[in-house]
């Protein structure tokens, strides 16, 4: 085994946080797996050394938390993200019912109507925020009826998806402000009623599954954490990226006006540079190898999937958008036992409304974007863009 590779860098700095890549290409070449002093735990960042600790679920586990933070890892709820072996599969079986690919098929036509109804609004040539009036606009309206919470659950899925996500990083003035928001999701969520529920929305099928002895009523209840972040801020902040891009890239939506097919790779690709949650971390309960780099018993492991979907090791000039490449391995979704159970369903909203601007918009124009921050999610809080209508 080689001497311990070290980065001294911060990344939880303003700058880092705007533009983290430079940071990440350096512990790329440091080596398999770096140590991160102020942090106290190691970081993985190259792509091959990310998939494999992401399958390496009986050495680096989930169930001690995935956050940056202690507080945090010791006050885990019972949901799928924070579960390891045979009930990380239970819970995992129970939440990915409503969303695999055989399920949203009959989903798709709802949101091929919205997304085509959404794009004819929008295509007049003013300017809106592709944030809140395009990224936005099927995981609001479509996907938290799908959930199904009461309107105390709704009005305040947005808040709480993004302080979730800042929580599970490092404890500075975002992780703090963002601390009462998820005092409320949890106090939410240990108060909710089956009869508060939609009776035929996915957090409903969660107590239906405890009624049914698959999931405790502890667990249904808890679980409904595990819908609201990936059914939000994830698909919205990949989707604002993804409309950036094409605006932003020479050629790149001609590209696509020119062979639609090129579609679900244009997706792929956009997620893969968008990688909208940075990386999770895992606890080492025995040692690890990360090729010649040994993570002792007892680590506190950082896998970056932000840093990994870069890697010149796997993607040629890797910072460039190329709708032509489609990435199918790409990270950004996870990967592995604990990949993104919504990822289907993001994959899914996103082609619908890239479809539609593609048969309905001739030029894509984008302004410059107001970066979100948070302490696990990347991308942006604001996108000035206009959508310029095809002349048939």
């Amino acid at each position: 085994m080689t001497a311990r590779p070290i980065f001294t860098g911060d990344l939880s700095s303003r700058n880092h946080l705007r533009d983290p890549y430079p940071a990440y290409k350096q512990i790329r070449d440091l080596g398999s797996a770096v140590w991160l002093p102020s942090r106290r735990m190691w970081a993985i960042g190259r792509f091959d050394d990310v998939r494999a600790a992401l399958r390496a679920d009986s050495a680096l586990i989930s169930g001690q938390g995935v956050a940056a933070n202690g507080v945090v890892n010791r006050m885990s709820q019972p949901i799928t993200l924070t579960s390891d072996g045979n009930v990380h599969l239970r819970r995992r079986e129970v939440l990915m019912r409503p969303v695999m690919p055989g399920r949203l098929k009959d989903l798709r036509p709802r949101l091929e109507a919205e997304a085509n109804r959404l794009v004819a609004e929008l295509a007049g040539g003013g300017q809106f925020d592709a944030m809140a009036c395009f990224a936005s606009h099927l995981p609001v309206t479509v996907v938290a009826d799908l959930v199904g919470l009461n309107a105390v659950g709704r009005a305040h899925m947005l808040r709480w998806a993004a302080a979730t996500f800042n929580i599970l990083g490092e404890i500075n003035a975002r992780w703090i402000s963002s601390a009462p928001r998820m005092l409320g999701l949890r106090r939410y969520v240990l108060r909710l009623k089956r009869e508060a529920l939609a009776p035929d929305g996915w957090a409903a099928r969660l107590f239906d599954a405890a009624d049914a002895g698959e999931l405790s009523h502890e667990e249904a209840r808890a679980m409904v954490i595990d819908y609201v972040g990936p059914a939000l801020d994830t698909t919205i902040l990949a989707t604002g990226h993804m409309l950036w891009r094409l605006g932003a890239t020479p050629g790149a939506y001609a590209a696509l006006r020119a062979a639609p097919e090129l579609i679900p790779g244009a997706v792929n690709e956009a997620v893969r540079l968008a990688s909208p949650i940075r990386g999770f971390t895992r606890h080492a309960i025995r040692d690890y190898a990360a090729n010649d780099v040994l993570i002792p018993a007892g680590a506190r492991v950082l896998v970056l999937f932000a840093s990994a979907n870069r890697d010149e090791r796997r993607y040629s000039d890797p910072d460039r958008f190329d709708a032509r490449r489609n990435p199918r391995d790409h990270v950004g979704w996870g990967h592995g036992p604990h990949a993104c159970a919504g990822m289907h369903l993001a994959r899914m909203e996103m082609e619908v409304l890239l479809e539609s601007v593609v048969a309905n918009v001739e030029r894509i124009e984008v302004g410059t974007p107001t970066p979100a921050w948070n302490n696990l999610l990347q991308g942006f809080r604001a996108l000035p863009a206009r959508l310029h209508r095809a002349v048939s």
